[in-house]
């Protein structure tokens, strides 16, 4: 019998469909928190697993592709190391749901808000970027560029952390109040670090087949 011939798959639009993701997650999150307290945490956290699951099937199959495929775009490495990193900052946007379901604050503290507006804005970002990789020959100038501005994003994450656990601990007395806030500060802190992280890879991929 003849091996059924695996449908062709297009590398840069999946690799764009998993930034799409990244932003879906990152703007999912905003808009669930945005009227808090959420009458359902334990359903939005279901929905935003959805997001998770959809774009984990997506990478799988992008592998499966990848290791039977003779000529993938760049070194299978790269390719890993692009969508591996592209999975965990939608990971790490999981994870403050996660959290937000597990400590469940008595509010969206004003820093917890500009978080969520640096993340949705990095992913946004960041599918700018990966979109520039269809034309990474002719578009370093406009992906260095983007990268800038999500290193910025990046380093205003770092000034927020500092900022919000100052203010943390100068003005709140309830110790248990202390480290939920943490938690949750420390993982919107890692969603900024996880957007930053995929860009190096944009970066090496974009410099590396010039």
């Amino acid at each position: 019998m003849f091996k059924k011939k695996t449908e062709k798959l297009d590398y840069f639009d999946a690799f764009i469909r998993l930034a799409e993701w990244g932003v879906e997650a990152a703007k999912f999150l905003k808009q669930a928190l945005a009227d808090y307290p959420v009458a359902d945490l334990s359903q939005k956290l279901d929905e935003m697993h959805a997001i998770e699951h959809d774009a984990d099937l997506a990478k799988y199959r992008l592998m499966r592709y990848m290791y039977n495929d003779l000529l993938p775009p760049f070194d299978r490495p790269d390719v890993i190391a692009l969508v591996t990193s592209l999975d965990h900052a939608i990971d790490m946007i999981e994870d403050v749901m996660i959290h937000i379901e597990i400590y469940q604050p008595q509010h969206i503290t004003p820093e917890i808000s500009q978080f969520l507006d640096l993340v949705e804005q990095s992913a946004e970002e960041l599918l700018e970027a990966v979109r520039l990789l269809k034309t990474y020959k002719k578009s370093h100038k406009e992906i260095h560029a983007v990268i800038d501005r999500i290193n910025a994003s990046e380093k205003a994450g770092d000034l927020l952390y500092i900022q919000a656990m100052r203010e943390l601990h100068q003005s709140e007395k309830d110790a248990v109040s202390i480290v939920i806030l943490s938690k949750i500060y420390q993982s919107l802190e890692d969603c900024c670090d996880a957007f930053k992280d995929v860009t190096k890879f944009v970066e090496e991929i974009a410099l590396k087949y010039a």
